[in-house]
């Protein structure tokens, strides 16, 4: 019988429940324990749902676990190989420095941090531990993306000579998403997809210069962002827009458009997922797209690395902390209505 890798997950909210969806699809884990604070949500007589069609389907109820009101309890458990950390963004730091401390395998959700720096003490512990942590930034594995990427790195269509993203949702409501000092705001928390994407795709930004207002987070809520690149180099024309503050029953939606020097691309996701490119003189082309949602390929991937013994990718992880900087200095040039160099 193949060896299980045994999990443990922290955070029982729409994130976590769409985590344990995964996990019980693939044959190579094991869930051995959960951990909530919220007794409803760690018993299964309540649950959190997720802003996507397809997300936190499942419960706990009939899963046959070891429960924990405490985290800390969870990564203390010796039989626990890799700690899914799903709480509140501003607990990040201190649950993924504990599990690391312990010898756990980590995947946390994104940001990877509160702050740029302690984003930048996480990156400094995995490069000190032996074992494997993955920040789930969850679009660098959505088929949709992983399609743009390839086709900026190919050149298949020629040079990306712009790109702009757009992210919109009605406020997710709770006393998380109700404190900015917990949750960052959209800023943060919902924005944070698109301009880790960009850093992704092209690097760190020279400078950003934002927009933006607050929200019922009592943060920025909603912000439309231009991402300066070194106009030395091939400097393309990136922007991104991101807001949680649609009226309610509004839903959700994702979209990009990327022009290339000899196509368009268009993606939106919304009732339902189309991806278009546009070349002058052909028809319009829909892309036929992987069936499935990032978060379940970047658990199979970190899955994989951790049971074929290869080491973090520290890249990776530091991308993700530098993309809290590039969302800091957004933050900065909201406030200061000013364009604003990015620490990095």
């Amino acid at each position: 019988m193949t060896k299980k890798l045994k999990v443990g997950v922290i955070g029982l909210g729409s994130m976590g429940s769409t985590h344990l969806d995964i996990y019980a699809q693939l044959s190579n884990v094991e869930v051995i324990a959960i951990a909530d604070s919220i007794q409803s949500r760690l018993d299964g007589s309540s649950k959190a749902e997720g802003n996507i069609s397809g997300q936190a389907q499942g419960g706990v109820m009939s899963m046959d676990t070891k429960k924990y009101h405490d985290g800390m309890d969870l990564i203390n458990d010796p039989e626990i190989q890799l700690v899914d950390i799903c709480v509140g963004t501003d607990l990040h730091f201190i649950f993924v420095e504990a599990a690391l401390a312990k010898g756990k395998h980590v995947l946390v959700e994104k940001p990877l941090a509160r702050t740029y720096e302690e984003a930048k003490k996480i990156v400094q512990l995995a490069k000190n531990s032996s074992s494997n942590i993955m920040s789930a930034m969850c679009l660098r594995y959505w088929p949709a993306w992983v399609w743009l990427k390839e086709a900026i790195e190919s050149q298949e269509y020629g040079k990306c000579l712009s790109l702009n993203c757009k992210r919109q949702t009605s406020f997710p409501g709770g006393s998380f998403y109700s404190s900015h000092n917990q949750c960052g705001g959209a800023l943060l928390d919902l924005h944070v997809h698109d301009t880790d994407f960009i850093n992704y795709c092209f690097g760190v930004p020279v400078s950003v210069f934002s927009q933006g207002y607050k929200g019922p987070s009592g943060g920025i809520d909603h912000v439309v962002t231009n991402y300066i690149f070194d106009k030395e180099k091939f400097s393309p024309l990136v922007s991104s827009e991101g807001t949680w503050t649609m009226q309610e029953g509004y839903g959700f939606d994702m979209s990009y458009t990327a022009n290339f020097e000899n196509g368009t691309a268009t993606y939106l996701l919304a009732e339902k997922e189309t991806l278009k490119v546009f070349k002058s003189g052909f028809e319009p082309e829909t892309i036929d797209l992987k069936v499935g949602m990032g978060y379940e390929f970047e658990i199979r991937s970190f899955v994989d690395e951790i049971l074929s013994g290869k080491k973090t990718n520290i890249d990776l992880l530091n991308q993700a902390a530098e993309t809290i900087a590039i969302i800091e200095a957004e933050k900065v040039s909201i406030e200061t209505c000013s364009v604003v160099a990015v620490e990095s």
